[in-house]
Formats: C-alpha cells, structure tokens, sequence
C-alpha cells in the first residue's frame, strides 16, 4: 500500500505541475490577458514575446503575435526565404523536441481542458486509422506549400500574376496558415460567426453565409474536432497541426530523449499502462529501449513516465 501511495502523490504532483506551466504560458503568451485584466500597457514586452513556437493565430485578438509556422509561410508568401527562421526552428526542436507542444502550447492547453471533462472514459482509435489519420496534417503543410511558394516567386517574377493571385487567394495570402488553425477557428472565426448571427438575424444571415462552401466546411469540421478533442484527447494536435507535421520529423533526432530501462520494463502483456495513458496513443513498447518519440508524435507530457508503475521510464539529453 505504501508504493501505491508514492506513486499517487508523485503523479498528482506532476500533473499538477504541468497544468500550472499550461496556464501560466497561456497567460503569458496571450499577454493581452493580463493588459486586460489589470489595466496595464505591455506594449515594450511585444518584440520579446512576439515569435512564439506554438501554433497561434496572427489575427487572435488574445495574442500580439504569432508562431513559427504563421511567420515561416508569411515570409514564403512574401518571396523571402526564411533560412534563420528555419535553423531556430530546427535548433528548439533538436534540444527541447516537443516540449513547447506538450508544456506550453495554448491550442494544446485548450485540448487538454477538453480532455478533463468528466466523460465515460477516453477511447481509441484503431490502430489502421490511427496510422492513416497521422498523414493529414504533412498533407496540410503540402498544401499550403503548392499553394504559397508560387506566390512568393511570382512576387520578383510576375508583378502582374503575382497580383491576381495575391487578391484571388483573399486572406490566405496575408495568414496562409488561418485556415488550418484551431486557434483561428476559436479566437477569431468562431466568435466572428457568433456576432454576425447576433447582429443580422433578422436579416437571415445563415442563408448566404453556407452558401460559401469553405467557410461551412471549416465551421463543421473544426466543430467536429472540437468535441472529438474530448473523447480523443489531442485530437488536433495529432492528425491536424502544421506545426506538428513540421516538429516531428525534426523531434525523432532531438538529444532530449524518453528512454525504458530493458530491467524495469515488463512489457505489454504484463502491464502496457504507458501506453494507455498516452494521449498521442503512441506504442512505445514496440519501439528501442533507448530512445522512443513514436516517430516524432511525442508531445513530451510525461504522462508515460508519471504513471509507470516500475519507474521503468527516464529523461535522457544526448
């Protein structure tokens, strides 16, 4: 009984602590907040915070700023080629992996708000549609790429084309990633469908609104991801997140590692709980004893760890 008990208060503490660094960064990334609610001017904090490496939307009326992945595409569209971007990009990724997706990330933190809701018990994906689910967020980044780089080469190619392109692709051309982003979705398009509704009900402003089968598509399916996020836990962040798609191939090869003892680990058919508990419902069991990211889909939460009953799971930088 006095394992068990350990072992509980360690993983309340941990748990604890995770949501206090969640919401503490929450806070502090959308600064606005805190201007809000104590009546003060942030502004000589904007330049420090602005570039932040989570996915947020530029136009999100919380935040002053924007992530990596926004400024990346926005400098593409801009016919730059954002090469110190990229090397910071890589480097946090190489010493901090996931990180910043699991601890920090405020589309994360609202995922896991989600999750929290009391409900039956989370369920799985199968392991087949599991697989094919995770190839549609690199789908995503290859989208936006046929869809941008051609217009940032015809910025210093095709005055002319470039023009007609920039206006025909509207504010995609200005937020390339606003359409794939769950903190667009909730911040700003969401609450902008709310207000139209209020103000021109009377003039039956569904009726044109759904006539614009994009602006229905992406109000239906984030929607859907929204209350799939409660019973799926990181619904978006696993098969949607650009920025996930662009992390992970990077995070397979981080020097922060999750490691299994070979001596403390019994494996799946004896206890299988890290598995279980994963949020990103990645089988590190079949993965080497030294170093397992589930392809680079780890978000680095630690919940494998906190709930390894054997102490069998460790933190290795190297």
């Amino acid at each position: 009984m006095s394992v068990k008990k350990s072992f509980e208060q360690k993983l309340h503490k941990t748990t604890v602590f995770r949501r206090i660094v969640q919401f503490t960064a929450f806070i502090i990334i959308n600064y606005a907040i805190i201007e809000l609610i104590f009546n003060v001017n942030l502004i000589s904090f904007e330049d420090f915070i602005k570039v932040q490496p989570v996915l947020n939307s530029p136009r999100n009326p919380l935040s002053k700023g924007a992530g990596f992945v926004e400024y990346l595409f926005y400098l593409i569209a801009q016919g730059e080629v954002p090469i110190l971007l990229i090397a910071i990009f890589i480097l946090l990724i190489l010493f901090t992996n996931r990180f910043f997706c699991g601890w920090i990330c405020p589309v994360g933190t609202i995922q896991d708000c989600l999750a929290s809701l009391p409900t039956r018990g989370k369920k799985k994906v199968g392991k087949e549609m599991h697989e094919f689910l995770l190839k549609i967020k690199y789908l995503f980044v290859i989208l936006l790429l046929v869809i941008i780089v051609p217009l940032g080469f015809t910025k210093t190619t095709d005055k002319e084309f470039y023009e007609d392109y920039y206006e025909n692709l509207g504010t995609m051309a200005d937020a390339p990633v606003s359409y794939f982003s769950l903190s667009e979705y909730i911040f700003v398009f969401f609450p902008n469908i709310m207000t139209e509704i209020w103000e021109n009900w009377e003039e039956k402003f569904l009726e044109p609104l759904f006539t614009e089968a994009i602006i229905a598509f992406m109000f239906f399916f984030y929607l859907i991801i929204i209350i799939c996020s409660i019973y799926y836990p990181r619904t978006y962040c696993r098969y949607f997140c650009p920025f996930a798609a662009l992390a992970a191939p990077v995070s397979n090869y981080s020097f922060l590692k999750l490691t299994r003892s070979p001596v403390r680990c019994v494996g799946r058919a004896d206890c299988g709980i890290c598995e279980r508990v994963c949020p990103k419902q990645i089988r590190m069991l079949d993965e080497p004893f030294e170093f397992f990211s589930g392809e680079g889909e780890c978000n680095f939460c630690l919940k494998c760890k906190e709930n390894c009953p054997y102490n069998a799971i460790s933190i290795k930088f190297g």
